[in-house]
């Protein structure tokens, strides 16, 4: 079934008899990295946009950008706009680790129109460059270059979209090279170049520019063209179509065994890496010697470990040889075990290689923080694709062993949205014990904590927070965290593509457990602790000034009754929702009523302050 086929059956109400019976993978509807950026950079009064619409030149390298900066926005020195997504996380195998991703949101993380036909195809994002000093004769063999990848580890781009470039000297723009949608290869060379020598002496002027751009469904996270190595330069011909640079090639991976993330009172040394991984590509036609090296450095930044320097070596190239596989560079011993942790706390490791020449230096060096804090997780805190159930009562878990024990607090939860507002309906928070490598028993439900999702796209980060109204100890164990819906509408649950643990996602829509059939890691985190480790909703006592509320359920009005207090007196009161995330507050007359009408439909709680006296009651939003 096609992206788009999928997207016009959410649309109708036999979404939960078609998807009944098994796991759904769907595409994502924002992307929250983005959100989350451009809300920082609001806040902080930050602008994205070129500091001057200056002229640029080639000088010696030329033009070029392969996106391999760590920046969710295009380089402002050689870029004029935003709408594309910088990531290490959509390219499939890419050139040089980071590609430049066209999808159909805006800069902010939104689709451009949530209400399009999800069949329609219209103009989304462009990529412009700033104008460039191109007063050359043809003579000099000017030539413009680049690799494009559709779908990559996104959605696939249907044969009604496409990913287009145009040229600009003097007057409008002209429409130069395009493709049209198609799926990913399954090899992973589906990468392909594309090389278009500049001959026309209406280019081959000052304030020359080039722009890609892209046809997508406007409604959402879809229509995935991955761009890499964009390359113009004088001095080129047809032929020269190989890179004299060692690269990255992917994100470097976690410091410790299993997960990305792990409670630092859980962690011990055997939970170390005994070697680290990396992935390097030589994009030059002949062998190019090379060396490689790392550092480790602790949350101060001062280096813990002795310099671990893999020598040199010729590095074969990619297209005759393919991934380097040397493994003093590729899978070198690690030389430093992190110790046994007395609080939260970081370690980083960088890593770099190195070869003389290299034409582009940006993508030599890795970086990866190693964060100890309350959780355990799989994925790298990046969703490029979703999981749902449309089954009423249907549930979906995943899998954790820990080796301490330890109170299980909360549970942490990306939901994505797909076409419908899933905050209307509701699930039941379940933790399992382990019964031969699936879901067994239940050691908790929420039972009559009926919660719903909630989507963190507003400058907060995308994992939501649920708290358990009663805290489960849990031995040193295998255990499954997850959830039992309440509605037969898909509750999308965010999927890091980069890493594939299934086997640790299991469903059930028919009684029993099944195994993930899609490959990722499932976004969702046991957070662990003590009570003084977390200050919520649920620590709020209350006392002697207890408040009546009512009438709750309620619509639009919200009243509240002391006969402990006189009630014109002023009183504080926040509203808060079921992941103790702040509403509104403000103070009122105990005599007013609350003007609850905007919010959605949902549970929530209210906390009033009356001097040192605080109160907290729950009530329900209804229509």
């Amino acid at each position: 079934m096609t992206k788009k086929s999928s997207l016009i059956i959410f649309l109708l109400i036999y979404t939960h008899v078609l998807f009944s019976q098994g796991l759904v993978e769907n595409p994502l509807t924002t992307n929250h990295v983005l959100v989350t950026k451009w809300n920082e950079m609001q806040a902080k009064g930050l602008s994205k946009t070129p500091s001057l619409y200056d002229t640029l030149s080639l000088g010696t390298k030329g033009i070029l950008d392969d996106f391999s900066y760590d920046s969710s926005f295009p380089d402002t020195a050689l870029w004029l706009d935003n709408y594309v997504f910088i990531n290490r996380g959509y390219g499939k195998a890419p050139v040089t680790i980071g590609v430049a991703t066209f999808d159909g949101l805006n800069e902010k993380g939104y689709p451009y129109n949530f209400l399009v036909s999800p069949t329609s195809s219209g103009q989304a994002d462009f990529l412009t460059s700033k104008p460039i000093h191109l007063n050359l004769p043809a003579s000099d063999s000017v030539y413009f270059s680049f690799y494009y990848q559709p779908q990559g580890l996104g959605n696939a781009p249907e044969t009604n979209d496409s990913l287009v470039l145009e040229f600009r000297g003097i007057g409008a723009w002209k429409h130069v090279w395009a493709k049209k949608g198609t799926t990913l290869a399954l090899n992973d060379s589906s990468w392909t170049l594309v090389m278009i020598p500049i001959k026309d002496t209406a280019f081959l002027k000052n304030g020359f520019q080039f722009r890609f751009r892209n046809y997508a469904t406007l409604s959402g996270n879809l229509d995935h063209w991955n761009l890499d190595y964009v390359y113009l330069n004088k001095n080129r011909n047809k032929a020269d179509t190989v890179f004299e640079d060692i690269s990255f090639v992917y994100n470097s991976p976690s410091l410790i065994k299993t997960y990305t993330a792990i409670p630092w009172k859980h962690y011990s040394v055997a939970d170390m890496k005994t070697d680290y991984s990396t992935t390097i590509r030589n994009n030059y036609s002949v062998v190019k010697n090379g060396s490689f090296k790392y550092n480790i450095y602790d949350a101060s930044g001062t280096q813990v470990n002795t310099t671990y320097l893999g020598g040199s070596y010729n590095i074969d190239p990619y297209a005759t040889a393919g991934l380097l596989n040397y493994a003093a560079f590729t899978a070198p011993s690690l030389n430093y075990i992190i110790p046994t942790l007395t609080d939260t706390t970081q370690y980083s490791i960088e890593c770099i290689v190195n070869s003389t020449p290299d034409l582009y230096r940006k993508n030599d060096t890795l970086r990866h923080t190693q964060v100890f804090s309350n959780y355990y997780s799989y994925d790298d805190g990046s969703a490029e694709t979703a999981f749902g159930l449309s089954t009423l009562n249907a549930q979906l878990a995943e899998k954790f062993t820990s080796n301490v024990a330890d109170t299980l607090r909360c549970i942490d939860i990306y939901f994505n949205p797909v076409m419908t507002n899933a905050n209307l309906y509701s699930f039941l928070l379940n933790v399992w014990s382990d019964n031969g490598g699936t879901p067994g028993s239940p050691i908790f439900t929420s039972a009559d904590t009926l919660y719903p999702p909630q989507y963190a796209q507003a400058g907060q980060d995308h994992f939501v927070r649920y708290y358990l109204k009663q805290p489960v100890y849990l031995s040193a164990s295998t255990f499954y965290i997850g959830f039992t819906q309440k509605t037969n509408q898909l509750l999308n649950v965010g999927v890091d593509k980069n890493i594939n643990t299934q086997s640790k996602i299991f469903y059930n829509v028919t009684g029993s457990w099944n195994s993930s059939p899609n490959q990722g890691s499932l976004m969702m985190h046991p957070v662990f602790g003590s009570a003084a480790d977390f200050v919520g909703i649920g620590e709020i006592k209350k006392d002697k000034n207890e408040f009546t509320i009512y009438p709750n359920p309620a619509n639009d009005k919200l009243f509240i009754k002391s006969n402990s207090i006189n009630q014109v007196q002023k009183i504080s009161f926040t509203i808060l929702d079921m992941c103790g995330r702040i509403i509104f507050e403000n103070k009122t007359d105990i005599s007013e009523s609350i003007d609850i009408s905007s919010l959605a439909e949902g549970v929530y709680f209210i906390r009033i302050v009356d001097g040192t006296s605080i109160s907290t009651n729950k009530f329900i939003k209804v229509k």
